[in-house]
């Protein structure tokens, strides 16, 4: 293609060198069939490989041309790589012919020549005599082979044959406008090198050659594109951004540009990019698409309307001459929408790996939907089908990250990242930034600097919090590989800052409190002094912040700094007292301070059916007991269903006994967490040990202990059961709250995008909390028992209970009525219930000679 391009357009300039000498095409064609005069005359024919190590000019452009018109199979190797490396490359290949300006190479393989294309041969055959070539070359003969990073450590070579180059620069050729006046711009090492030199060269285009430095500066860059009136560009997307950033920066734009082809990396529409591109609206977007193994599989071409593109544009349809399958872990297809790993097949496939049938094997698999003997290529892409029949790029499977148990996909993160104003350039990845607890690490470019909390704050808007990195690192640049692609094993030798450790402390919190809090309450009406239950909050929508903040921060967060501190300020300054421990199982039970107090004596708190501790906030509030509140809390996973109440207090009793070893122990608690109460004194008696006070609020231990009914009413155990059912099933939340289900048993309605997970665990320790107390048949105590009753409770009950109460408990009994209903005792009226049980605890010391 590239000789009947030179006799159609010889007058044309074919290349222009970083020096900016011009080349036109009769001269250039005169070099190359002069240059595979040579290599053929020293053995180069089909298969037998040609080493290139020459930097990017006008002779390694005519190498390429050379090599294959030869029929021999182009190696390009970085001439600047340790000389082990080069060695072990070079023996690898056992090429015929070097092509090098550099001198003899160390390690040169015997039988090998060495040939200067400028200056002829350096050194010949060591074998004394050259096989002569064999025969003319054939589709199935190798092409080129080209070096990519293998997970061994070892480069692997991926021999690509003549049909599949054929077949991509025909389709090249077809589907772009001609003799258009490109840069060169891709590393000879990569494939896309074919595209760019090759179908211009074909089509009577110009190849324009920039310098290194050039090359890596985008300002430069922008310089040469704009100088030399560049029409074509083939840029992988981080090249792309920054060239798009300078431009934006300056005002100037390339204004001679008609086409640019990103590839290598997933394309992301930036603000900056979407500029560009708005500021050039005759230019053409392509988002290619292929792995080495396949060179060039989908393509798509972004639509003329930019503000129709997408921030992540699908790869688009297979090219000519490719088939493409979405596959599960089976090989089965996958439907439409649903994500699988994608499966090349066609003539654009490798031959495989050279010298390695093992890997070839490992990865090009006979083809189940082809014909006998076809094969696939398992890419490691993970991709689904959109509805307009084009491939969304999901990502590597090998690099999804998994941080607190849920999947990260980095191209998600960084999309976001990159929408921020100020940032130019994102790559994310996990790192230890903690005593073993793994973060996810924001790194960026900047244009000034930038907080942490900014970034933190914009993604709120954009990402679920488990998405969003614990730590931001500003870098000048982001570190990039020889094939222009972000280099995640140099980000993650990046050393990170000893601050980093409490970074979250001094720098997340602030912003991040005010966030949760805003979207839990569904309101940003409060200041950073305000008591997060005075503005709407309740128990459950704090145990939701305290979840999300965990998740946020990458360690957990306890309740009880909710309990302790409720305004956003409290928190931020209660997050930095705390020093983050590493992932690990939680106690079942824990126990925590609601409220400290000058006694050393504590008064503990045993939770209702969520386990959680929050109810009791307004009731240790308005208490002038000198005593210590503390809670006694479920923390851990939902008990087993069937799970026997002495079974969860003793658990309890466990934990306590940690805390406490001996007596006399103080307990009370409301609803169910009496229940609970009654049979951890029990044990503690039965233990041996004093207690000296037991407090039962509104608590039932022989009825139902939300309805007073008798014992074996199924109904609320019942709703739970289906609740849980209707979670694990994906109903909508909200349906929980119309049909009074959840209300009828937390005392409140569920509220509006609280996470399903979050939920589930609260309605499955209630649930098996409420099976426990229903199958309870209590023994008698002989302790003291203050049993404190709602005065809005269901007639008659009063009385029964307090008659059972007496007959089972054989110490001191006392009744105490107190103002409100069932659940109002603990809130609009926990003053007078305060009141109440200080009395009552007064009582109790007195009685025991405690003052």
């Amino acid at each position: 293609m590239i000789i009947s391009a030179a006799r159609e357009h010889s007058g044309r300039i074919a290349v222009i060198d970083a020096d900016g000498s011009e080349i036109n095409y009769a001269d250039m064609s005169a070099n190359v069939l002069s240059l595979a005069g040579k290599l053929r005359d020293l053995g180069v024919g089909p298969d037998r490989m040609v080493a290139v190590m020459l930097p990017r000019s006008a002779y390694s452009v005519a190498a390429v041309a050379a090599i294959l018109a030869a029929g021999g199979t182009y190696c390009p190797l970085d001439g600047s790589a340790p000389r082990r490396r080069t060695a072990g490359l070079l023996a690898a290949l056992a090429p015929t012919v070097v092509l090098t300006d550099g001198g003899i190479p160390a390690g040169l393989p015997r039988g090998a020549a060495v040939l200067d294309p400028a200056g002829g041969i350096l050194s010949a055959s060591q074998e004394g005599t050259v096989a002569p070539p064999p025969g003319e070359p054939r589709r199935d003969h190798l092409a080129y082979v080209i070096h990519t990073s293998g997970s061994t450590g070892h480069p692997k070579g991926v021999a690509m044959t003549h049909r599949g180059l054929n077949r991509l620069l025909r389709w090249q050729v077809a589907s772009g406008p001609a003799e258009l006046r490109t840069l060169q711009f891709t590393a000879t090492g990569f494939d896309v090198t074919f595209q760019e030199v090759l179908s211009t060269l074909a089509t009577g285009g110009t190849l324009v050659i920039p310098t290194d430095e050039q090359r890596r500066n985008p300002a430069r860059l922008l310089d040469v594109v704009r100088e030399r009136g560049i029409q074509r560009l083939f840029l992988p997307y981080v090249a792309l951004q920054q060239l798009a950033v300078v431009a934006q920066t300056t005002g100037e734009f390339p204004e001679t540009l008609e086409h640019v082809v990103t590839a290598g990396e997933r394309l992301i529409v930036t603000d900056a990019i979407a500029e560009l591109f708005a500021k050039l609206p005759g230019c053409r977007l392509d988002n290619h698409y292929g792995p080495t193994e396949a060179h060039l599989v989908t393509a798509g071409t972004l639509p003329a309307d930019r503000a129709a593109w997408p921030q992540l544009p699908s790869i688009g349809r297979p090219v000519d001459g490719v088939g493409c399958r979405v596959l599960d872990s089976g090989l089965e297809p996958v439907p439409d929408g649903k994500t699988g790993e994608l499966y090349v097949s066609g003539a654009g496939l490798a031959r495989g790996y050279l010298g390695d049938p093992a890997l070839t094997a490992a990865r090009f698999l006979p083809d189940p939907f082809g014909q006998p003997g076809a094969r696939m290529y398992r890419t490691g892409d993970l991709v689904r089908t959109g509805d307009d029949g084009e491939y969304e790029f999901v990502g590597r499977a090998d690099r999804q990250l998994k941080v607190r148990g849920f999947r990260v996909e980095p191209a998600e993160v960084e999309a976001a990242i990159l929408g921020h104003p100020r940032i130019t350039g994102a790559a994310v990845g996990l790192r230890e930034v903690a005593r073993g607890v793994p973060a996810l690490v924001a790194y960026v470019t900047a244009e000034g600097p930038l907080a942490h909390q900014a970034l933190v704050g914009f993604l709120h808007e954009r990402l679920p919090v488990y998405l969003i990195p614990a730590r931001t690192l500003v870098l000048p640049t982001l570190p990039v590989g020889a094939n222009g692609k972000v280099d995640a094993k140099a980000l993650a030798a990046v050393e990170l800052p000893a601050s980093f450790e409490h970074a979250v402390d001094t720098e997340v919190t602030a912003d991040l409190v005010a966030e949760i809090w805003a979207r839990v309450l569904g309101h940003d009406d409060f200041e950073p002094d305000d008591d997060f239950f005075d503005v709407g909050g309740d128990s459950l929508l704090a145990s939701w912040v305290v979840a999300e903040l965990g998740q946020a921060l990458g360690r957990p967060v306890d309740l009880s700094l909710f309990l302790e501190d409720s305004t956003v300020d409290d928190l931020v300054a209660a997050l930095a007292r705390t020093v983050p421990q590493a992932p690990g199982e939680r106690p079942a039970s824990q126990i925590v301070t609601l409220r400290a107090g000058p006694s050393t004596r504590a008064l503990y708190l045993l939770h209702p059916l969520g386990g959680e501790l929050v109810g009791y906030r307004e009731l240790v509030k308005a208490t002038r007991s000198p005593l210590r509140a503390l809670g006694v809390g479920w923390a851990g996973e939902p008990p087993a269903p069937g799970t026997a109440l002495p079974d969860i207090a003793a658990v309890h009793f466990a934990q306590l006994r940690t805390i406490q070893p001996h007596g006399p122990y103080l307990l009370a608690g409301w609803s169910f967490g009496g229940v609970l109460a009654y049979e951890l004194a029990r044990q503690l008696a039965a233990a041996g040990e004093e207690v000296e006070f037991l407090g039962l609020l509104d608590a039932n231990p022989v009825l139902d202990p939300l309805t007073a009914l008798p014992l074996g009413e199924t109904r609320h155990a019942g709703v739970l059961a289906a609740a849980l059912d209707r979670l694990a099933d994906g109903a909508d939340l909200a349906a929980l709250s119309r049909d009074g289900s959840w209300t009828s048993l937390m005392g409140a309605p569920v509220p509006e995008g609280a996470p399903a997970e979050h939920l589930r665990r609260s309605l499955g320790i209630a649930h098996t909390c409420m099976r426990a107390a229903m199958d309870y048949r209590p023994a008698a105590y002989a302790g003291p028992l203050d049993l404190f009753q709602a005065a809005d409770a269901p007639h008659g009950k009063q009385a029964e209970l307090a008659g059972v109460l007496r007959r089972l408990c054989t110490g001191r009994f006392t009744a105490t009525t107190v103002p409100g209903d069932h659940w109002g005792i603990t809130r609009e009226h926990a003053g007078a219930t305060a009141a109440a049980i200080d009395s009552a605890l007064e009582r109790a010391g007195e009685q025991n000679g405690h003052h």
